[in-house]
């Protein structure tokens, strides 16, 4: 780094502001000496010095002088030492991160694009949304068959808490079918990295076997010959098993996303 040459500076100042020594009294002499070993600037001394000259032949309060110079000289440190501080970057990675942060977009073109792709996701979103909720109050299975088409998460989760929900009334628009069919989605939200994303699938999961309890934990064979309920639940029975074989590992996720999913697990356990 490069050295300032603090000899040629007091030299500067001193040129800058003339100290007139001729009307000090000692005490300001004192006072001067004061400053320096406290770490005021040469400059800022020269200024206040320069500024008092004005100022002999008043009449002041003894002792007013020597508390304000020292109150100044001690502020002026203090402001020199944070300035200092705050100039500077807390690490490298914080450094990193200030550069990454001011060099994302490097015109107002990229900018526009970020945010006209955005609006764009968010456009179809919505349009999806609207057609999930027009077949929604048709029939739930045309919802459940939009569903697996179109094999959007985004548009899986927002419509996830509406089913589960309605699994929980008295009177679900959901067959046992429509659930059988939408747990392969399930399956992939569970598998999600985010937290949020688990926590609505395992509701689901939840929700589902509570209501079909008393059907899933009969231990009774069905004929082939069944009618179609009686071969739905034999097969969420399996894929109930075959999600649990890589969903148990939710059970080690601390918090409540762990209890809801060992809940779940003290279901699965009692399957015949």
């Amino acid at each position: 780094m490069k050295q300032v040459d603090f000899r040629n500076k007091e030299e500067l100042d001193n040129e800058r502001f003339p100290v007139h020594y001729g009307v000090q009294s000692p005490g300001k002499a004192k006072r001067l000496s004061s400053c320096k070993r406290k770490g005021c600037p040469l400059v800022e001394v020269g200024l206040k010095l320069h500024r008092k000259t004005s100022d002999v032949g008043r009449a002041s309060k003894p002792g007013m002088a020597n508390k304000e110079n020292e109150l100044t000289c001690t502020d002026d440190a203090r402001g020199m030492r944070h300035n200092d501080n705050c100039g500077l970057p807390v690490n490298s990675a914080e450094a990193s991160k200030m550069a990454g942060a001011s060099s994302k977009y490097r015109d107002f073109t990229e900018l526009a694009k970020d945010h006209e792709a955005m609006t764009h996701v968010l456009f179809g979103r919505n349009l999806r949304l609207k057609v999930a909720q027009t077949l929604w109050r048709r029939n739930a299975s045309e919802l459940v068959a939009y569903l697996i088409r179109i094999e959007d998460t985004g548009v899986l989760l927002d419509c996830l808490p509406v089913l589960t929900n309605n699994l929980q009334t008295e009177a679900p628009c959901l067959s046992l079918g429509c659930c059988v069919d939408l747990m392969p989605l399930v399956k992939v939200i569970l598998a999600s990295k985010y937290e949020e994303n688990i926590v609505v699938g395992l509701h689901w999961v939840q929700s589902v076997i509570r209501k079909w309890w008393p059907e899933l934990s009969k231990n009774e064979k069905r004929l082939r010959d069944s009618s179609s309920e009686d071969r739905n639940l034999e097969v969420m029975k399996q894929r109930l098993k075959d999600l649990w074989k890589e969903g148990a590992r939710l059970c080690l996720v601390p918090g409540s996303t762990g209890e809801l999913a060992k809940a779940i697990e003290s279901y699965l356990s009692q399957l015949p």
